[in-house]
């Protein structure tokens, strides 16, 4: 065993270790505890693109693959007899350290005539605009790792599973339906049958994705704890249901009943159909993968939900807004500047606002990109409606505005200046106008409410005919 080698591993080790912590303290966004919202840097400047971020995780994962390669090889050296031998060789009770000497000048010879590269710069990380990995890791690709329809693990990809569930189930579901009810696995006990090996199948392939998608989308996440964690907690689970019958899908509390089960005819009878039929793919039966299924989806909730209201938005597209999109998503598929001259120039240019170029200031959409100018001048969002009621405060576009008037700002400012809110004050902006009809409704309802008292008469002892309120006005007076 060479000591240089194992020498060599150990500064590759502190060599990985700066190189993760480099990355990190540059960008806290690689940590996956950092996207909780109580872990968030407050005020940070976002310096790394989506794509960039999620290549740099990957590069960090293939850093801690090597990290526990190396690892257990030092562990391995250290227990190899051989190693003895030659610390023995170097070994000098005088101190003079000629024999260490002489082992130095012979690796250094050796040096020399080979060309040695230096740790550092193959694990060095690099911000240039055509590429950010570091020499070990430059062959990670994340095109070859995603289909199109999962845009670099933003949005899953279950097209496929969908046609296989339309082929099992006789309920005919639209794939959007599909994405919110995949996980239901008790409501498909009516509409299908479980206990065909095409049903096993779709269940074992749809977990496998999931496991793979979420080695894609978040490399640093934990997944063979968090499948250990499954595994424990399912088999306690099944540990106090009791004892199972696979032939006739049936749990049993007591061992009693369980062996007095299987001396039954209708027992023999599915047994028998269970051993002539063909072998399932699996030894672990259908309930497994579904509680697998269900287990593998809570971290990807979120993306479950992008998915669905991703297929809802191009569903509604136009082709020339599809065609539009595709242009732009070609566009982003260039990696953006990370250098920290071409930051600072963001940061002065008031065309950029938190990373995003936006000179005409237009809206925001749900992708934090900003709408199309066609979309904002369709909805008149240029239009800009001032309310005085509401503090001068200016709402763009007339829906904004229109709907203003049902929200608490323009409602409090209507109890402040006394008047009780209703429709008749739609479209009023002004305190003056506000005022003015109020005392108006005011004046309105008095006459009302007198043409209302007028409205019954009545006569007195001698035929003379007046209002009720007149009648008893004269009447508490005493003069009739």
């Amino acid at each position: 065993m060479s000591i240089e080698l194992e020498r060599n591993t150990l500064e590759e080790l502190h060599t990985i270790e700066k190189a993760i912590t480099d990355r990190i303290q540059r960008n806290p966004e690689l940590y996956d505890g950092f996207l909780e919202d109580n872990n968030r840097v407050l005020n940070k400047k976002k310096k790394r693109s989506f794509r960039e971020v999620l290549l740099q995780q990957h590069e960090i994962s293939f850093f801690l693959k090597q990290y526990k390669k190396q690892k257990t090889f030092l562990e391995e050296s250290w227990n190899d007899a051989s190693r003895n031998e030659v610390l023995k060789t170097i070994d000098d009770p005088t101190y003079e350290l000629i024999k260490f000497d002489e082992l130095y000048q012979s690796i250094k010879s050796q040096n020399d005539e080979t060309v040695v590269k230096n740790l550092g710069s193959i694990y060095a990380m690099k911000s240039s605009n055509s590429n950010i990995l570091s020499e070990i890791g430059s062959g990670i690709d994340l095109n070859l790792m995603f289909s199109g329809e999962e845009y670099f693990g933003k949005y899953l990809d279950l097209v496929e599973f969908h046609e296989i569930w339309l082929n099992l189930s006789s309920l005919k579901i639209s794939y959007v339906k599909y994405l919110e009810i995949f996980d239901k696995f008790e409501e498909f006990n009516d509409i299908v049958n479980k206990k065909q090996d095409d049903y096993l199948k779709y269940l074992i392939n749809l977990s496998n994705y999931l496991k793979n998608f979420i080695t894609k989308s978040t490399p640093l996440f934990k997944l063979d704890s968090f499948l250990n964690q499954f595994e424990e907690n399912f088999n306690k689970s099944k540990q106090n249901q009791g004892l199972y019958c696979e032939a006739c899908d049936k749990n049993f509390a007591k061992k009693t009943v369980y062996d007095a089960h299987l001396s039954g005819k209708k027992h023999l009878k599915n047994a028998s159909k269970l051993t002539t039929s063909s072998p399932p793919p699996s030894s672990k039966n259908y309930e497994y993968y579904e509680n697998l299924i269900e287990h593998l989806l809570t971290p990807l909730r979120t993306k479950r939900q992008d998915t669905k209201l991703n297929t809802e938005r191009r569903k509604a597209l136009t082709e020339r807004e599809r065609l539009i999109e595709i242009s732009q998503l070609e566009k982003d598929e260039q990696l953006s500047s990370s250098e920290d001259e071409s930051t600072n120039e963001q940061d002065e240019n008031p065309d950029f606002k938190d990373g995003v170029y936006n000179p005409m200031n237009l809206p925001l959409g749900f992708d934090g990109q900003p709408i199309p100018y066609w979309l904002w001048k369709l909805h008149g969002l240029g239009i800009e409606y001032t309310c005085e009621i509401c503090g001068d405060y200016t709402y763009k576009g007339r829906k904004a505005f229109d709907k203003h008037f049902l929200e608490p700002r323009h409602i409090h400012g209507l109890k402040c200046l006394g008047i009780t809110p209703s429709l008749v004050f739609k479209d009023i902006t002004s305190i003056k106008q506000a005022i003015e009809l109020w005392n108006k409704v005011k004046r309105q309802k008095r006459i009302e409410e007198g043409e209302k008292e007028d409205a019954v008469e009545v006569e007195d002892e001698e035929g003379n005919v007046m209002s009720e309120k007149v009648y008893n006005d004269l009447k508490k007076q005493g003069l009739i």
